[in-house]
């Protein structure tokens, strides 16, 4: 037990004290902040019907609790999947491999430290919503047991399960990362969406049910026969001063408790399940080797002599085969069947309707390679190269450049068909807000990437990004999808220039030092 308990400290701490940690605690703060808005801004994150709460305790706390159940949970994902990969990666796996210790040992100490990775951002959530109850609540007496109960009893369980599945997604499909984001999305929203549905009772993963309809029936004793379907996410539109209700504290079943609790027992469950199938970090690379016929020698040695060399190769300092290079390893790097795909959808977008194409489908198109873009600059320090590449000639003006260049090459060849609408509208505005938008969402995966020295904090902001810009939110549209103003076409000018100064002189401290 002691050396589990050291294995969980041991995956913690190391998340805990890496640098990206910072920059995570730094994304929680304003999502917490973003689950509460101001009474005056423009969105809300939790309605029911058109009818939102008074800021006391309990309408608080059963808001973050949900939006900690959905909202973190998916982002949270983001964050934890990779936790077996990174031990291959630093061969800790290997040496694991060695020991004493069983798959289903090690599994749930994986788990453990995933759910103890969510849960310090949870609570950073929870810090967070207590300052904005004091913030928004009008000097409204702070009730501690009505804000702790939603998220002890809604949000945990859910943490877990998402904690199991990214480990049980990992197992099975250890190669194949943009699989595991597919596969989770899916499942993500055929549950919530099933959740939102009416008798899921205990099958219902997020909790929504329960204190959804305890809320609705308070709606309802008020204003009899209004609609109070529950709508939850960044919806755009601020609160209807009439549509205001004051929301009394939520009483917790001991059916609903149990319920919660079968989730955090099914994801053990899930746990010890995959760890049947788990490789123990023998994963053998497929590696096909063509054998060429030996030539008859005639008895003469094959040594290699400098003096048969009659060419010299010659010196150029072009970026255009680099750009080229890159590119390719771009393109071969995602499996066939999500350019198959992808295809499909550049073809659709020249049908649909130019707004559908534009606020919808341009950025899923551009999310399905955030398995490529996400490690542009990060893949050197994975696969060991960093050196290699450092001691290259001008490796910053050059090979970081030329890096950029292919990454913005491959997202506006996606958007092509959108450009080419746009074009023959001469629509040129929006074709260069659309070009902006490439060059944005490439630079911020360099940034954070050379900033990081990791991939993750770039998935879960572009992720964030995604989900933002599908819900129409204005302040993070990066494309002109919302926007279509020139101050707008020049800020992201500056927050383009700006991104990349700043990972052109970071890179070249990596470099230099």
């Amino acid at each position: 037990m002691f050396q589990f308990k050291n294995i969980i400290k041991g995956n913690y701490l190391q998340y805990v004290r890496s640098y990206s940690f910072l920059i995570t605690v730094a994304l929680s703060v304003y999502i917490a902040f973003s689950f509460v808005p101001s009474p005056e801004a423009n969105y809300t994150t939790i309605r029911l019907g058109s009818f939102t709460g008074d800021y006391n305790t309990a309408w608080i706390g059963f808001v973050t609790a949900i939006m900690s159940s959905t909202i973190l949970s998916l982002v949270g994902f983001f964050l934890i999947n990779g936790s077996i990969r990174k031990d291959i990666e630093t061969r800790i796996g290997h040496i694991i491999g060695t020991t004493r210790i069983s798959n289903t040992a090690y599994i749930i100490t994986k788990l453990l430290s995933n759910f103890l990775i969510l849960f310090s951002i949870l609570i950073i959530v929870c810090i967070v919503s207590v300052i904005l109850s004091f913030l928004y609540g009008n000097g409204q007496s702070f009730q501690l047991l009505d804000f702790v109960l939603p998220y002890t009893i809604i949000t945990i369980p859910t943490l877990f399960v998402v904690a199991s599945f990214s480990l049980l997604l990992e197992i099975i499909f250890p190669k194949k990362t943009i699989l595991q984001y597919g596969i989770f999305l899916v499942g993500f929203f055929t549950v919530l969406f099933a959740s939102s549905s009416e008798n899921q009772g205990i099958y219902d993963v997020f909790g929504l049910q329960y204190p959804t309809t305890i809320i609705s029936d308070q709606i309802q004793a008020l204003h009899t026969g209004q609609d109070t379907a529950l709508a939850i996410g960044f919806i755009s539109g601020g609160r209807n001063i009439d549509k205001v209700v004051t929301v009394e504290s939520i009483s917790f079943t001991q059916s609903y408790i149990f319920g919660r609790l079968f989730w955090i027992g099914f994801a053990f469950i899930v746990a010890i399940i995959s760890s049947l199938f788990f490789h123990r970090f023998n994963i053998k690379e497929r590696l096909t080797t063509q054998t060429k016929p030996q030539e008859k020698s005639n008895g003469r040695s094959a040594d290699f002599q400098l003096g048969n060399i009659t060419s010299v190769p010659e010196f150029s300092s072009h970026l255009s085969p680099l750009i080229g290079a890159e590119m390719l390893m771009l393109i071969r790097k995602s499996p066939k069947w999500l350019w198959g795909m992808s295809f499909c959808l550049m073809v659709a977008m020249v049908f649909v309707p130019l707004t559908f194409a534009h606020h919808y489908m341009l950025p899923l198109l551009w999310f399905l390679q955030v398995g490529v873009w996400s490690d542009l600059v990060t893949k050197d320090i994975a696969f060991r190269t960093h050196y290699f590449t450092a001691s290259s000639y001008q490796p910053v003006q050059r090979l970081f450049i030329s890096r950029i260049i292919a990454g913005v090459c491959i997202a506006l060849f996606i958007a092509m068909p959108l450009l080419v609408r746009y074009m023959v509208e001469l629509d040129f505005h929006t074709l260069l807000n659309i070009t902006l938008g490439a060059i944005f969402i490439i630079l911020l995966s360099v940034f954070f990437g050379t900033l990081t020295k990791s991939k993750k904090l770039f998935e879960i902001v572009f992720f964030f990004l995604i989900y933002s810009n599908i819900n129409l939110v204005s302040v993070t549209d990066y494309f002109g999808a919302v926007h279509t103003s020139v101050s707008y076409t020049g800020i992201m000018a500056i927050l383009t220039a700006g991104l990349f100064t700043g990972s052109y002189f970071l890179k070249k401290l990596s470099y230099d030092y």
